[in-house]
């Protein structure tokens, strides 16, 4: 049984965002199943927050959207809470978008309930401003925070005793994001989760957090999450940053997580895979492209294939399959991935990917001067973000702007947007 987060204690914490398939997969006895498992295994073998697992990383990301919805066991439900960690996601987009189909003062009142049985720490719904691009005729900006603020004061309100809730941040531009912080920023709850086109511009946020600290509004945080991002690049930045802010505030179990459901959602839809940290070296650093994944993408529909080969990737699961164990299909017509193929390979995609992200941080770890694997921008973001946390210097912090927010992918429109 491999251990991948023994090493990683001082790391940000990168939380696979599991899908309700693979979760309830777990719990399948393999007589229920249409075929055998591969190599004599059980469902119950995937589960990586077990550490009876093929692979042991006790940290994951659950939405309620899914939980509330469950009708039988789970790795979620059905967990060693003293062995993981799960952080329940509030499953505001799915309500919005349709996917959850009741009102709004019912499924608040579900997903807390939900969060305080099954989660160690949980999101009050919140209300993305992506909705108002998805639904522009019901929602604005002032109706997303307000409805958010509302929510969010319920569940501090309503929650047990024992509940962690983080406050959710949202915003599509700089000035969107200010004026959320301005709205949320009173609720003293365990920490922040960041949402919004904002969330991965560590310019932006650096600043803001250390000025709400300084100012008394931030200086009782705990946990900071980042919602929906894996980029090996961002978990260093976001290293950065948990080890500058358990200095800061003085409290060594200060946590920052963060979360992608790629292994679930594009590995099960589309056949992608990572098959490990995308690396190269242009003058005396990183190439400005690296500290990404490597990826390959199966057929989706049934291929001629050698379905006797062994699979073509090194993980605890492919190292015991064939293709045709994840593969099966072989007519054009069907889907050349079943429900144990499907879910097999989402087990593949996690440990990948968290191998990825621990090999990212353990070369920027090493500090190399010469011929350093990690890209400038990571190297010139991690060093402002100490250098700023250490001497409150704007000047630096601003004459890095360009690198720190290297992973924004201009994703954000500072224009004067509808409200």
């Amino acid at each position: 049984m491999i251990a991948l987060h023994q090493r990683s204690n001082d790391y940000a914490r990168f939380l696979p965002a599991v899908n309700g398939n693979f979760s309830r997969f777990t719990r399948r006895s393999a007589t229920s199943l249409r075929r055998p498992m591969p190599a004599g295994l059980a469902p119950s073998q995937l589960d990586f927050l077990n550490p009876s697992g093929l692979f042991h990383y006790p940290w994951a990301l659950y939405t309620a959207a899914e939980g509330v919805n469950d009708k039988t066991p789970t790795m979620i439900s059905d967990r060693a809470r003293n062995h993981s960690f799960v952080l329940g996601d509030s499953g505001g987009f799915s309500l919005i978008s349709g996917a959850v189909k009741e009102a709004m003062s019912d499924f608040r009142e579900r997903s807390l309930r939900w969060i305080e049985k099954n989660c160690d720490v949980g999101l009050p719904v919140d209300i993305p401003t992506r909705a108002i691009d998805v639904q522009p005729n019901v929602w604005n900006f002032d109706r997303c925070l307000h409805t958010t603020l509302d929510n969010t004061d319920f569940s501090a309100s309503n929650a047990a005793t024992h509940v962690r809730l983080l406050a959710v941040y949202q915003g599509r531009n700089h000035k969107e994001a200010r004026r959320w912080i301005e709205g949320m920023r009173t609720r003293r709850l365990w920490g922040l989760a960041i949402g919004g086109h904002t969330r991965l511009d560590f310019w932006f946020w650096v600043s803001e957090i250390k000025k709400y600290i300084d100012a008394g509004y931030f200086d009782h945080i705990r946990h900071i999450h980042v919602l929906g991002t894996t980029e090996p690049g961002v978990a260093v930045m976001l290293t950065a940053l948990k080890r500058a802010l358990r200095g800061y505030l003085k409290c060594e179990d200060f946590e920052i997580t963060f979360d992608s459901s790629r292994a679930y959602r594009v590995a099960q839809a589309y056949g992608q895979v990572t098959t490990g940290l995308k690396l190269g070296i242009r003058g005396n650093s990183g190439a400005p492209d690296a500290f990404d994944f490597r990826s390959f993408k199966f057929p989706q529909f049934g291929a001629q294939v050698d379905r006797s080969s062994y699979f073509p990737f090194a993980s605890p699961i492919g190292n015991l399959c064939t293709v045709g164990d994840l593969m099966p299909g072989a007519s054009p017509a069907d889907p050349a991935f079943d429900e144990i193929g499907s879910n097999l390979l989402s087990h593949h995609e996690t440990y990948m990917e968290l191998a990825a992200i621990e090999q990212a941080n353990l070369l920027c770890d090493m500090d190399q001067k010469t011929g350093s694997l990690v890209p400038w921008h990571v190297q010139e973001g991690v060093r402002a973000i100490h250098n700023y946390f250490k001497s409150g210097d704007i000047i630096h912090l601003n004459d890095r702007k360009h690198y720190l927010q290297h992973y924004n992918n201009n994703d954000i429109d500072d224009r004067d947007l509808n409200h």
